[in-house]
């Protein structure tokens, strides 16, 4: 998936409370208006300053780069001394780390390399750790480790937030859209450049739930003007790419289905009092272990590119200290690929789904000094050959159209956004 699809998804999901759900979801992040009101400007301020005129140190520019360049192919990185704060030789060959702190000073949010960089310990820190180990002669394992303080939220009042989500779409849609728009105006005005909820349907079932359906257009056209080379990137990358993620249980009843199409962001869901329920035929609840399958195809220079019927363990990580979305994938998919790469098909593109699996970790836990960070985690094996090669450079591609002048102004937009729900929240809890 190109980075640039990836984050317009987590931004669509992110505000989405906010920009669907209206007044119930933001409330939710705590029990009084007051308390909801301070830990969603921490949660969302965390990520303004994340964005706020990003500059890095050489060396994390270098190595951003580098392992971009070469993932699929890490023998090139190994013995680059300018990339790695930390280099060690095993018995099956090379281990290899780097890890950047990234804060914000003086209206810049800097990442600088740092040996055994420590937890952040102030609201909006970051810390990264980037690890590849040589297990055997071309087989290697990264994991990646992305940890960022966002205020004091627990962890636990997340469940609280989706409840009061899904339990608001239990009206009539124009009742939400009168909503999002006088309790939102900020938010709706600076995501609606470039997201705008075309249609939701509402539709009360015999057994007191509600079947929904949403559909969000992405559309870059408006933002131009003023971000011209994020909008060029969107219409190149985003828009004509196709997604489709379903959650379900092991009856194979769905729960969630999102797929984009034609510049179109549809979900469906039912819902009874803010819990989930399967899309059809009887109601139960939903258990913390789902199945998700994603199909995928973007399009990367000359080349479309994709997958289909991509299944993996969806699991629930529910503690007293955390919240999270735990993925691990150990069947290979189905592989869309231009009849050039067919040719180079191998264990390679198998290697990654065997053993282990691909790792995915996403959620907010405690941090020991009471602090909420949010964590993401990734372990994926590389096998290296020619068709990794290749399906590198095509990633490359779109991260190296990315840096620079898109990358500064996807930047300001988002900077623009968080403030604006800053904004509304502060209104909201008058």
């Amino acid at each position: 998936m190109p980075r640039r699809a990836a984050s317009v998804l987590l931004v669509t999901a992110f505000t989405l409370p906010l920009f669907a759900g209206c007044r119930a979801p933001a409330l939710a992040h705590d029990g009084d208006a007051r308390g909801a009101q301070r830990h969603f400007d921490g949660l969302v301020g965390a990520f303004e300053s994340r964005f706020t005129n990003v500059t890095r140190q050489p060396k994390v520019q270098h190595g951003r780069m580098r392992i971009a360049r070469y993932a699929f192919a890490p023998s090139k990185l190994a013995e680059d001394t300018a990339i790695w704060t930390a280099m060690r030789t095993t018995r099956t060959g090379a281990d290899r780390a780097a890890e950047w702190q990234g804060s914000l000073v003086n209206n810049q949010f800097r990442f600088v390399a740092r040996h055994e960089t420590p937890l952040p310990t102030r609201l909006g820190e970051q810390r990264h750790h980037i690890a590849v180990t040589q297990r055997r002669e071309n087989d290697w394992i990264w994991h990646t480790v992305v940890e960022h303080h966002v205020g004091t939220m627990p962890p636990r009042r997340l469940n609280e937030v989706a409840r009061a989500f899904f339990a608001s779409a239990e009206r009539p849609g124009s009742a939400m859209r009168v909503d999002y728009r006088d309790a939102f105006p900020r938010t709706v005005g600076a995501l609606g450049r470039l997201l705008t909820i075309d249609s939701i349907f509402a539709t009360s079932q015999l057994d007191g739930s509600t079947l929904v359906a949403m559909q969000i257009r992405i559309d870059a056209r408006d933002i131009a003007p003023s971000f011209p080379s994020f909008a060029r990137y969107l219409q190149k990358y985003v828009e004509p790419a196709r997604y489709r993620y379903r959650l379900s249980d092991r009856l194979g009843g769905d729960y969630f289905d999102a797929q984009t199409v034609n510049r179109v962001l549809t979900m469906r869901f039912r819902t009874r009092n803010g819990a989930l329920q399967p899309i059809a035929g009887a109601a139960r609840p939903m258990p913390d272990t789902l199945v998700l399958t994603v199909d995928a195809m973007a399009k990367l220079g000359l080349f479309s590119v994709g997958v289909s019927n991509l299944v993996g363990e969806f699991v629930h990580v529910d503690t007293p200290r955390e919240r999270a979305w735990q993925l691990r994938f150990t069947r290979e998919p189905k592989w869309h690929l231009p009849l050039i790469a067919e040719r180079l098909l191998s264990s390679a593109v198998r290697h990654p789904f065997e053993g282990n699996g691909v790792y995915f970790k996403l959620g907010l836990r405690t941090g020991p000094a009471g602090q909420t960070i949010s964590e993401r985690i990734v372990d994926v094996a590389v096998k290296e050959s020619a068709i990794m090669r290749w399906l590198g450079n095509l990633g490359f591609t779109a991260m190296s159209d990315f840096a620079g002048s898109v990358e500064e102004e996807e930047n300001r937009f988002l900077v623009e956004l968080f403030r604006a729900m800053r904004g509304d929240m502060a209104a909201l809890t008058r």
